[in-house]
Protein backbone atom coordinates (compact mmCIF):
# COMPACT_ATOMS: atom_id res chain seq x y z
CA UNK A 1 0.00 0.00 0.00
CA UNK A 2 1.57 3.52 -0.86
CA UNK A 3 1.35 5.73 1.62
CA UNK A 4 0.96 9.52 1.00
CA UNK A 5 1.29 12.15 4.48
CA UNK A 6 -0.82 14.81 4.33
CA UNK A 7 0.63 16.02 7.30
CA UNK A 8 3.09 15.38 10.07
CA UNK A 9 1.44 15.72 13.38
CA UNK A 10 0.11 13.55 16.41
CA UNK A 11 -4.26 13.28 15.74
CA UNK A 12 -6.43 14.78 18.39
CA UNK A 13 -9.38 13.21 18.50
CA UNK A 14 -11.55 12.34 21.83
CA UNK A 15 -12.10 8.70 20.50
CA UNK A 16 -8.58 7.96 20.77
CA UNK A 17 -8.85 7.38 24.62
CA UNK A 18 -11.29 4.87 24.09
CA UNK A 19 -8.87 2.72 21.88
CA UNK A 20 -6.35 3.11 24.01
CA UNK A 21 -8.60 1.54 26.36
CA UNK A 22 -9.78 -0.84 23.92
CA UNK A 23 -6.27 -2.04 23.12
CA UNK A 24 -4.94 -2.53 26.66
CA UNK A 25 -7.99 -4.63 27.35
CA UNK A 26 -7.39 -6.82 24.09
CA UNK A 27 -3.94 -7.34 25.55
CA UNK A 28 -4.99 -7.95 29.08
CA UNK A 29 -7.51 -11.11 27.82
CA UNK A 30 -5.10 -12.26 25.40
CA UNK A 31 -6.67 -11.43 22.28
CA UNK A 32 -3.18 -10.05 20.60
CA UNK A 33 0.05 -10.01 21.42
CA UNK A 34 2.91 -7.31 21.03
CA UNK A 35 2.27 -5.96 17.93
CA UNK A 36 0.09 -8.52 16.17
CA UNK A 37 -3.92 -6.70 15.64
CA UNK A 38 -5.03 -3.18 15.11
CA UNK A 39 -7.96 -0.73 16.31
CA UNK A 40 -9.81 1.46 14.13
CA UNK A 41 -12.54 3.55 14.20
CA UNK A 42 -14.79 5.67 11.41
CA UNK A 43 -16.16 9.46 12.09
CA UNK A 44 -17.54 10.74 8.90
CA UNK A 45 -15.68 9.71 5.69
CA UNK A 46 -12.20 8.95 7.92
CA UNK A 47 -11.25 6.54 9.98
CA UNK A 48 -8.51 6.37 12.92
CA UNK A 49 -6.40 3.58 13.20
CA UNK A 50 -3.67 1.93 14.88
CA UNK A 51 -0.14 2.27 13.78
CA UNK A 52 1.66 -0.26 12.25
CA UNK A 53 3.60 -2.27 14.64
CA UNK A 54 1.92 -0.56 17.53
CA UNK A 55 1.76 -2.62 20.73
CA UNK A 56 -2.25 -2.23 21.62
CA UNK A 57 -1.65 -2.77 25.18
CA UNK A 58 0.37 0.34 25.37
CA UNK A 59 -0.70 2.71 22.95
CA UNK A 60 0.98 6.29 22.98
CA UNK A 61 -0.70 9.30 21.11
CA UNK A 62 1.41 8.90 18.32
CA UNK A 63 0.64 5.23 17.66
CA UNK A 64 -2.56 6.56 15.64
CA UNK A 65 -2.86 7.48 11.68
CA UNK A 66 -6.12 9.38 10.07
CA UNK A 67 -7.11 8.13 6.76
CA UNK A 68 -8.66 11.26 5.43
CA UNK A 69 -8.91 8.71 2.00
CA UNK A 70 -8.12 5.25 0.64
CA UNK A 71 -8.24 4.10 -3.43
CA UNK A 72 -8.38 0.58 -3.84
CA UNK A 73 -7.48 0.78 -7.67
CA UNK A 74 -4.25 2.55 -6.87
CA UNK A 75 -4.19 1.01 -3.66
CA UNK A 76 -3.03 4.56 -1.70
CA UNK A 77 -3.92 6.05 1.16
CA UNK A 78 -3.87 9.51 2.12
CA UNK A 79 -3.10 9.91 5.93
CA UNK A 80 -2.69 12.21 9.03
CA UNK A 81 0.09 10.87 11.56
CA UNK A 82 3.45 10.44 12.39
CA UNK A 83 3.54 6.61 11.56
CA UNK A 84 2.30 4.70 8.76
CA UNK A 85 -1.20 3.18 9.21
CA UNK A 86 -1.90 -0.51 9.70
CA UNK A 87 -1.01 -3.02 6.28
CA UNK A 88 -4.54 -3.62 7.03
CA UNK A 89 -5.56 -0.24 6.32
CA UNK A 90 -7.62 -1.89 3.25
CA UNK A 91 -9.60 -4.00 4.73
CA UNK A 92 -10.99 -2.02 7.61
CA UNK A 93 -11.49 1.18 4.94
CA UNK A 94 -13.68 -1.71 3.08
CA UNK A 95 -15.49 -2.92 5.95
CA UNK A 96 -16.41 0.49 6.65
CA UNK A 97 -18.71 0.41 3.29
CA UNK A 98 -21.21 -1.43 5.50
CA UNK A 99 -22.92 1.72 6.96
CA UNK A 100 -23.88 0.14 10.28
CA UNK A 101 -19.79 -0.27 11.12
CA UNK A 102 -18.42 2.17 12.81
CA UNK A 103 -15.45 0.54 14.94
CA UNK A 104 -13.47 -2.86 14.10
CA UNK A 105 -11.10 -5.01 16.20
CA UNK A 106 -8.68 -7.26 14.43
CA UNK A 107 -7.18 -9.78 16.92
CA UNK A 108 -4.93 -12.83 16.26
CA UNK A 109 -7.02 -15.17 18.11
CA UNK A 110 -9.64 -17.27 16.00
CA UNK A 111 -13.11 -17.61 17.31
CA UNK A 112 -15.40 -20.72 17.23
CA UNK A 113 -18.79 -18.87 16.47
CA UNK A 114 -17.70 -16.77 13.30
CA UNK A 115 -17.50 -17.14 9.82
CA UNK A 116 -14.02 -18.03 8.63
CA UNK A 117 -12.97 -17.11 5.48
CA UNK A 118 -12.48 -20.50 2.82
CA UNK A 119 -9.21 -19.15 1.57
CA UNK A 120 -5.92 -17.47 3.10
CA UNK A 121 -4.93 -14.28 1.34
CA UNK A 122 -1.64 -12.17 2.01
CA UNK A 123 -1.65 -9.98 4.96
CA UNK A 124 -2.24 -6.81 4.54
CA UNK A 125 -3.47 -7.37 0.84
CA UNK A 126 -6.42 -5.83 -1.19
CA UNK A 127 -7.36 -9.19 -1.63
CA UNK A 128 -7.77 -10.27 2.04
CA UNK A 129 -9.66 -6.82 1.91
CA UNK A 130 -12.19 -7.85 -0.27
CA UNK A 131 -12.49 -11.07 0.89
CA UNK A 132 -13.43 -10.16 4.35
CA UNK A 133 -15.72 -7.63 2.73
CA UNK A 134 -17.55 -10.64 1.16
CA UNK A 135 -17.97 -12.49 3.94
CA UNK A 136 -18.65 -10.14 6.83
CA UNK A 137 -21.87 -10.06 4.95
CA UNK A 138 -24.52 -9.27 7.96
CA UNK A 139 -22.45 -10.65 10.65
CA UNK A 140 -20.13 -9.13 13.15
CA UNK A 141 -17.58 -11.54 13.99
CA UNK A 142 -15.46 -13.25 11.17
CA UNK A 143 -12.47 -15.39 11.04
CA UNK A 144 -9.47 -14.52 8.71
CA UNK A 145 -8.31 -18.06 7.64
CA UNK A 146 -4.79 -18.34 9.34
CA UNK A 147 -4.76 -14.33 10.17
CA UNK A 148 -7.18 -13.94 12.90
CA UNK A 149 -10.44 -12.61 13.76
CA UNK A 150 -12.50 -9.37 12.70
CA UNK A 151 -15.13 -8.01 15.10
CA UNK A 152 -17.59 -4.99 14.04
CA UNK A 153 -19.89 -2.39 15.92
CA UNK A 154 -21.80 0.26 15.62
CA UNK A 155 -19.08 1.89 18.63
CA UNK A 156 -16.00 0.77 19.77
CA UNK A 157 -17.77 -0.83 22.76
CA UNK A 158 -19.94 -3.03 20.37
CA UNK A 159 -17.13 -3.74 18.80
CA UNK A 160 -15.63 -5.17 22.27
CA UNK A 161 -18.72 -6.65 23.27
CA UNK A 162 -18.71 -8.71 20.25
CA UNK A 163 -14.84 -9.94 20.81
CA UNK A 164 -16.02 -10.79 24.12
CA UNK A 165 -13.61 -8.28 25.77
CA UNK A 166 -16.01 -6.26 28.22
Amino acid sequence: MEVIFLSNENIKNPIIEEMKDAGKKLKERGYVTETYGNISVRYGKRMIITATNSDLGNLQDDDFVEVTDYNPVTNTALVIGRKRPSRETPMHWLIYSRNDINAIVHTHKIFDNAITTSEEKPAGSIELAFEALKIIGKSNLINLKNHGSIAVGITLKKAMEVIGCL
